[in-house]
């Protein structure tokens, strides 16, 4: 999880993010920086490693299906926690990084510096963004981050000059002598604006795409006279960007192994973290046990002292202290109040409200129900549309009938009301408060407080004949 830093590192400075990529390769309908990685679009994790920063601004210059793209950062931005202010921009002319920095040249004249990002390179952290603002500090008018990789194919090569100094950036196509340099070119940058928009007065398209480079925005810096540098990632996995679908793989496996370390760092016991999946967007308190083959997504908060699994998914859920969720459990959109026990094999469907102390057991499913505090439904039921009070037990077995083949109906059992196996609650129906109801019944009408209900046929024992 990124968090946003008091220092302001990146302030006076705007954050410029190239998204306006076709993403061919991805083989999608869906834009390429929208594809989600660990709870969050790549897009999405881009904006939160800049926003940690306190930028003055973030443009995000969008391109193949710019709609999309605009609809999902106006709508989710607030969700992915971002507290700068932001635009989205359309590149019309989808010709390069060169010519989308163009086209957001009124951006860039907004600040002193600009921080360019690649919207579909998810890995980069917050604190080698502010690495990078360090580099500038030493008189730079442009800094480039670099990463050393096992194979630079693919990539441009940094030859550096003296030190830190960036003598030049070759192509693949044109590298040549270069080519077995293994400091490569990450594509994000951080500028002068005045000495950038000085440098894209001079971008030409470069055959044979006619393709605008950001690399010769560089190269013209230089040659005027500025100084260039770069400033070498600690880890390379985090320059690498996503072209493909097993490259996207490969990033969300990234972001989940930070996630579950960062998880364990805070105090979280997960005990098998191969066979663990939990998003970015998940918050776990300390001291909670995470058993193997576990799942959890989404906007789930879980409090301290939890025990989740085996094999357990959970989906944006609250869940109370002191709670255990047993092997097989599936718990969707709903609020587990504090010390209850779910499963093992429960399915709790959206919408559910399960109090303090309650146990929703083997094989028991709820459906938009309330479960009031320390009420049972211990195994083989189904619950739904029903608002239950404290103190109920559930027999095995029970069934609240609530769909009449047109329409949902609710069931409401009061406190304490004691409920016997293999019963069927014909609803709409109301059960008052400490009744009873015989086992095998079918109830249609409403029971009153401390009452008794049987509805079932007497029993006939007939002699058998041989």
């Amino acid at each position: 999880m990124t968090e946003r830093t008091s220092a302001k590192t990146l302030k006076n400075t705007g954050v410029l993010i190239l998204a306006a990529g076709l993403g061919t390769r991805m083989k999608s309908a869906l834009p390429k920086v929208l594809h989600p990685a660990a709870g969050r679009p790549l897009l999405g994790h881009v904006m939160r490693a800049a926003d940690a920063l306190g930028p003055a601004g973030i443009c995000v210059v969008a391109g193949h299906k710019a709609a999309l793209v605009r609809e999902a950062v106006c709508s989710a931005a607030a969700k992915w926690g971002i507290k700068s202010a932001f635009e989205i921009i359309e590149q019309r002319e989808l010709t390069g990084s060169g010519r989308a920095v163009i086209e957001a040249r009124e951006f860039v004249a907004k600040h002193k510096k600009v921080l360019v990002l690649c919207g579909d390179a998810p890995l980069v952290r917050a604190g080698t963004l502010a690495k990078m603002a360090e580099t500038f500090a030493q008189g730079a008018a442009a800094v480039v981050l670099t990463a050393e990789v096992p194979d630079a194919c693919g990539y441009g090569r940094i030859v550096r000059g003296a030190g830190a100094e960036i003598e030049r950036i070759v192509e693949e196509a044109n590298a040549g002598l270069y080519r077995s340099m293994r400091e490569i070119n990450s594509g994000v940058y951080l500028f002068d604006s005045t000495a950038l928009l000085s440098a894209l007065a001079h971008l030409k398209p470069n055959p044979p795409k006619n393709e605008y480079y950001l690399t010769d925005a560089v190269e013209h810096i230089r040659a005027a006279g500025g100084k260039t540098l770069a400033c070498l990632a600690e880890d390379y996995t985090e320059v690498l960007g996503i072209n493909s679908r097993k490259q996207l793989a490969e990033a969300e496996k990234t972001l989940r192994r930070r996630k579950l370390d960062e998880l364990m760092d805070s105090g979280v016991t997960i005990t098998d973290p191969e066979t663990v999946y939990i998003d970015d967007t998940v918050s776990i308190a300390a001291d909670t046990m995470i058993y193997p083959g576990t799942h959890i997504y989404g906007a789930t908060a879980i409090a301290s002292g939890c025990a989740i699994g085996p094999n357990v998914l959970i989906r944006d859920c609250e869940i109370g202290g002191g709670c255990n969720v047993l092997l097989g459990s599936l718990i969707s959109e709903s609020v587990i109040a504090e010390g209850c026990n779910i499963g093992p094999y429960s399915h709790i469907r959206p919408q559910c409200a399960v109090e303090a102390g309650a146990r929703i057991g083997n094989f028991s499913e709820l459906k938009k129900s309330k479960i009031g505090a320390g009420s049972k439904v211990p195994h083989l039921s189904y619950i739904g549309d029903t608002d239950m009070g404290p103190g109920v037990n559930i027999g095995a077995g029970t069934i609240t009938c609530n769909y009449d083949g047109a329409h949902k109906h609710k069931t409401v059992i009061g406190e304490k009301v004691f409920v016997g196996s293999n019963v069927n609650l014909v609803a709409p129906v109301n059960v008052g408060a400490g009744a009873k109801i015989g086992a095998g019944s079918t109830i249609t009408d409403d029971v009153p407080a401390g009452a008794l209900a049987i509805a079932r046929a007497r029993q006939i024992t007939k002699e058998r004949k041989h």
